[in-house]
């Protein structure tokens, strides 16, 4: 790499002996020589393309001093070197107060001692420029981490920090309103008594309301001593991501137990109805084929003996008894088909799925001689599955004509009002009423509260209808107070 010298010197003799020594030490050296005004004028024009600047003390047109003013004004950086005969020990003081490099006497001996100089220079300009860009990487590096870097004094004031501490503290670089009372600030100071001696160090945590916007900040400290005075210098990692979602991993983890907690519930439950099914099932199907069992005995041993006057009436007893038993199945069979059919949902009005419930219901026993009254408006949509919902209103209405006294006129009132999301569809009647007791019970697979004498089905018929108002998101309850009437309450969506 090429050596640029601008030599200052209006002596020809000087400058040549000067050259000679720098060319003997630097084989690759490009020296300016200037012995005018003029020729430093062109110099500096040119904007000082040079490495290292040797200026004599006393020229005819200026001073070494006032060149060395003039180049450290204009690139401080650069090396000068003052050559002179004619300075004083008060000279080389002054020059070296304005940024002089070196101060070399201008003596035949002394030649030998300027490319030492030169080179002395050239190392410590390197060295600065080596210092310089260390220091411009380490500010830069502080002003882009993501952590809050700073020093203060031991009496609690803020010497520096970079822009990461001035964020977290939500306050501009260097504004001190608001600083004095910061809740950060004020943590750290309670921690600097703390640290009595150099190199102590003193961790913290200083955590806000969460849930408020505050933040949660881990503080590093240590005492350090810089330039003969004893400082704190200090690191706040910012962690309340990491703090919010250890807590939403909390919540997240409560909740998965709450509902593995709720799913366990359910899943006893349904292990337990389950069973209840099953005995049921078994229990109320086991009963009519122990009827036809035995009738079928004693149709055999009537004919053994040559008794048929009963064959008649135990064949009838026995159709009935099969056709009851082919209801079960049917109702059971639908039941099933309920809990496992993917249906359809749509916009269904419920006057619609009420007319189609009176064309199936005609030929109901009963459904004839009942007083229906429908009060339900054209605009009441629901969603819903058109067919299950039909059923639903067929099977309720069924119910309420049949469990009626026999010296009363069966009568049902049907109407429906939208509230917000839901639709409630009411059927009122005037029949025998439920027990409070048994009203939680009544929606049970083969639950009857009768005899089959008196009011004659299967029990499966409440249990179908719950099942398939489940299935639309609806529900359904009753109100009924015995001998004065039930009300069937359902509740679906609003479409």
């Amino acid at each position: 790499m090429t050596l640029r010298v601008l030599l200052l010197d209006d002596n020809p003799d000087d400058r040549l002996l000067a050259r000679r020594e720098l060319e003997r030490h630097f084989s690759d050296c490009a020296i300016t020589e200037v012995g005018d005004r003029h020729g430093f004028e062109q110099a500096a024009a040119s904007e000082l393309p040079f490495d290292l600047v040797i200026t004599d003390y006393q020229m005819r047109w200026t001073t070494g001093l006032d060149v060395l003013k003039y180049i450290k004004a204009q690139a401080p950086q650069m090396s000068v070197i003052m050559f002179t005969a004619t300075g004083t020990q008060e000279i080389a003081v002054d020059a070296m107060k304005h940024g002089l490099d070196d101060y070399v006497i201008k003596s035949p001996r002394h030649y030998a001692r300027l490319p030492i100089s030169v080179r002395t220079c050239l190392d410590r300009t390197e060295i600065r420029a080596r210092a310089i860009r260390t220091e411009t990487r380490l500010a830069a590096l502080l002003e882009n981490i993501q952590l809050g870097v700073f020093r203060m004094s031991l009496a609690g004031r803020l010497e520096e920090a970079n822009g990461a501490f001035w964020a977290m503290l939500d306050l501009a670089p260097g504004h001190a309103d608001g600083l004095e009372a910061h809740p950060l600030i004020v943590r750290i100071r309670q921690e600097l008594e703390r640290l009595h001696t150099t190199l102590a160090t003193a961790e913290l945590q200083v955590l806000g309301d969460l849930a408020q916007g505050g933040h949660a900040r881990t503080v590093k400290l240590v005492r350090v001593r810089v330039n003969g005075h004893d400082a704190v210098d200090g690191i706040v990692e910012d962690f309340t991501p990491l703090h919010r979602a250890n807590a939403e991993i909390l919540r997240l983890n409560a909740e998965l137990e709450q509902r593995i907690a709720e799913r366990t519930r359910q899943l006893q439950e349904a292990n337990e109805a389950l069973e209840a099914f099953g005995f049921s099932v078994s229990h109320d199907l086991r009963e009519p084929l122990r009827t036809i069992q035995g009738y079928a005995n004693a149709l055999k041993e009537d004919y053994q003996e040559d008794r048929l006057d009963k064959f008649s009436v135990y064949v009838t007893r026995i159709e009935a008894v099969t056709g009851r038993v082919d209801t079960m199945v049917s109702d059971l069979l639908e039941f099933a088909r309920l809990s496992r059919t993917e249906i359809a949902i749509e916009a269904v009005a419920v006057i619609d799925a009420v007319r189609d419930m009176q064309l199936m219901s005609q030929s109901e026993p009963g459904y004839g001689r009942a007083r229906i009254d429908i009060d339900v408006a054209p605009d009441i949509v629901v969603k819903a599955h058109r067919q299950t919902l039909v059923q639903t209103l067929t099977n309720l209405v069924s119910n309420a004509v049949k469990f009626v006294r026999p010296e009363r006129v069966p009568q049902v009132r049907i109407h429906a009002l939208r509230s917000d999301a839901l639709v409630r569809i009411a059927i009122e009647d005037n029949g025998v009423g439920i027990p409070l007791e048994a009203q939680s019970r009544i929606f049970n697979v083969f639950e009857r509260l009768h005899s089959e004498e008196e009011f004659p089905g299967t029990g499966i018929g409440l249990a179908i209808v719950k099942k398939g108002l489940e299935r639309m998101g609806g529900g359904i309850g009753v109100i009924s107070t015995p001998d004065a009437g039930s009300s069937f309450l359902i509740d679906l969506p609003a479409a």
